[in-house]
């Protein structure tokens, strides 16, 4: 077994800090509908995949760790890291105003480990971002301003395996803790001095482990068509509670309670197709019920079922060239999610078109770098619609470990 200290040191560290970060908090503005539910939930397999309409269920490919599906750790031939970040850019609008919200975010980090490159037995440790809460809203009467904002969201700590019975057929699992705090605030600020001013704090603790389960079936290993199939087990938070009651003249904890919330199942599809060993095409179907989901006693109005679809494409770098731009993988996407939010008995969806790079730095190391830009939501009935941009960059380096050495 052949591991560089140095390398090893990094890598622990990087995960360390990255997984300190996303359980950090701050106020911020952002879309209102993340107030719902256990906020926007984050869907992310990879940078690459990012940039390919968020596709790759069906993806076994060396040289990216698919945190979409386990079995996908089978390719890997090279212990990889991987870790990035996303800026994001919110413009919010309804029939009366409209804002602008930007934020920055750590997208986690996974570390994809190749035990034996035979069998297609890997390792995955991976902390991600699960969900987000960010909004402010604020209204104004001839009494009061009434601010609305809340912060945090759930983080993932996963460890996952794969294996290949036989050589068409890659199996993987992930287990899963997931993890946060979700802060949510109402502040009254009257503009008679008459009145005292107040705000309610409510802070959510949620706790809950699950399952991803994995597999990808190849006819042969140099079959152009893959196919797959991966499911995400249900869970039940532990949702520990806590109010704070905060005015002029005191500061009180009125309340503190525990409930639970469901994780419903979920179950995605997929499948790539390799083109002349250089053009992937992919396409994706990913479903979750929420209906029945239970919020602490309770069926929220709010929530209905959730189905993304998405389609990618993908230019392959070439290998035996000098051409910088010969070696960029060149991925672009759409896709559509009709997000677990109902509000106002309307649906929110969202539209997305992708664009990405990979860009080489190293014999083996690339700088990935995407672009999402859609609309979410309407402005009728009440509602609002928010025009986003999302800018990612990600570093995907590796590194060779257990090498085995023939004896003289």
């Amino acid at each position: 077994m052949n591991v560089k200290s140095g390398f090893t040191k990094t890598l622990l560290g990087i995960f360390i800090l990255i997984t300190w970060i996303d359980g950090q908090t701050a106020v911020a503005g952002g879309s209102s509908y993340s107030r719902f539910g256990i906020g926007d939930l984050m869907y992310y397999g990879s940078s690459r995949s990012a940039a390919m309409g968020g596709t790759g269920i069906a993806l076994l490919h060396d040289g990216f760790i698919n945190r979409l599906n386990p079995a996908g750790l089978a390719a890997l031939s090279r212990t990889r890291i991987s870790a990035g970040f996303e800026y994001s850019n919110f413009s919010s609008s309804d029939d009366a105003s409209s804002g602008n919200y930007r934020r920055g975010a750590f997208n986690g980090v996974a570390f994809g480990i190749p035990v034996d490159k035979k069998y297609g037995i890997g390792m995955l440790l991976e902390s991600s971002p699960f969900s987000s809460v960010h909004y402010a809203v604020e209204t104004t009467d001839e009494k009061l301003k009434q601010t609305f904002y809340g912060t945090g969201g759930l983080s993932l700590l996963g460890v996952g395996a794969s294996y290949a019975p036989f050589s068409s057929v890659t199996l993987g699992a992930k287990f899963n803790y997931i993890f946060g705090r979700i802060r949510q605030v109402d502040k009254f600020d009257f503009f008679d001095s008459g009145f005292a001013d107040g705000e309610m704090d409510r802070s959510d603790f949620y706790s809950g482990m699950n399952a991803t389960l994995g597999a990808i079936y190849r006819g042969s290993t140099d079959s152009p068509l893959s196919l797959g199939l991966v499911l995400s087990t249900p869970t039940t938070f532990a949702v520990e509670r806590e109010r704070i009651l905060t005015s002029n003249q005191s500061q009180d904890t009125t309340g503190r309670s525990t409930g639970t919330v469901d994780l419903p199942l979920a179950v995605g599809v997929g499948f790539s197709y390799l083109f002349s060993n250089r053009y992937y095409l992919t396409a994706d179907l990913y479903h979750q019920s929420w209906e029945q989901s239970n919020f602490f006693g309770t069926v929220p109005v709010e929530i209905r079922n959730a189905t993304r679809v998405g389609v990618g494409f993908e230019s392959l770098p070439e290998r035996e060239t000098e051409a910088y731009f010969k070696r960029v993988a060149y991925r672009a996407g759409i896709y559509y999610n009709s997000t677990y939010y109902k509000i106002n008995d309307t649906p929110i969806n969202e539209y997305f078109v992708t664009f990405g790079l990979g860009l080489p730095v190293g014999p083996d190391a690339r700088i990935n770098i995407g672009l999402h830009a859609g609309i979410r939501g309407e402005t009728t009935n009440n509602l609002q619609r928010d025009t986003i941009l999302r800018l990612t960059f990600s570093l995907s380096a590796s590194e060779a470990w257990f090498l085995t050495f023939e004896e003289e």
